[in-house]
């Protein structure tokens, strides 16, 4: 179990690996999205330091526990991209500095989609009830307006993309690891949002312009992974402009679900109900997705 110690010691490398991507001679571009990256753990970690039960939680914990082991490597690459090298050296080193860079930069992702994940699974529990808010539920939004819509209605088409982009991934002929990557992401929201369709957190109406916006990152990333099958397309006047498109929108994935786990923070801040553990369904595909990813 993660304690706050523990905790501590993981939001400070976090802040430690910030500090020094601003100060590299090499590989700045990997560095920067790395800072990116551990901010967005770091914004995850600090939700987790004034509620106890979430952090002790026996889905967040192990989550959490993942950033004990994986940060100080990454600090260490960092660390070697601020060394002074004369221009041989460097050329030497740039190459395999940036492969090593970009494959910690995936783990990071990876883990800090699975710890949200598990947030937000297990603050469904926390919910309060209509009794405990005091108020009754929002207004439907008019005829028209985004968040009017049904969020299973959302989840559903979610789905839908995800199942899209899964087969589209199988018939890539350039940048299949990068196609395989939101292939594997789309999988892991998707499962996960099905999971929730039965449960407080997906009914609540300011979710609803969250999950549209999953959709519509969804949506993006199955135009680009088309573009992969075809040798012939608008992306090919600019070489590397697809496989930069397909990197930011592998991280608007991870930064789309932040939205709700900031919500749902937000929610439940100051209500405990009786439940014990997260939900037994979001648990399990919370284990599956992190087995596969730890693999």
């Amino acid at each position: 179990m993660v304690d706050i110690g523990t905790l501590s010691r993981i939001i400070n490398a976090a802040r430690a690996i910030q500090e020094a991507a601003e100060k590299v001679e090499q590989n700045q571009e990997d560095c920067e999205d790395m800072k990116g990256h551990v901010a967005l753990v770091t914004t995850q970690l600090e939700r987790l330091k004034n509620n106890g039960p979430l952090m002790m939680d026996t889905t967040v914990s192990p989550a959490v526990a993942a950033f004990d082991k994986i940060l100080p490597e990454a600090q260490e690459l960092v660390k070697e991209c601020q060394v002074k090298r004369n221009i041989i050296h460097l050329l030497c080193t740039a190459g395999t500095l940036s492969k090593k860079l970009r494959r910690m930069n995936k783990r990071i992702m990876d883990r800090t989609m699975i710890l949200m994940c598990a947030m937000i699974g297990r603050l469904e529990c926390q919910r309060p009830t209509q009794e405990q808010v005091g108020h009754e539920q929002p207004p439907a939004a008019p005829d028209g307006d985004m968040s009017n819509q049904q969020p299973i209605s959302i989840v559903n088409e979610i789905v839908g993309v995800a199942d899209r982009i899964k087969e589209t991934a199988k018939m890539v002929r350039r940048n299949k690891d990068k196609c395989l990557e939101i292939d594997e992401r789309a999988g892991i929201v998707s499962a996960f949002l099905t999971q929730l369709e039965n449960t407080d957190v997906i009914k609540d109406p300011a979710l609803s312009a969250k999950l549209k916006k999953i959709v519509n990152t969804f949506q993006h990333a199955y135009e680009l992974v088309t573009g992969c099958q075809e040798w012939k397309n608008l992306f090919m006047i600019w070489p590397g402009q697809l496989s930069k498109e397909l990197h930011k929108v592998l991280d608007q994935m991870v930064l789309d679900l932040d939205g709700i786990t900031e919500i749902s923070i937000r929610y439940t801040k100051g209500y405990r109900n009786e439940c014990k553990v997260a939900p037994l369904k979001v648990c399990q595909c919370i284990s599956y997705w992190t087995m596969q990813i730890m693999a």
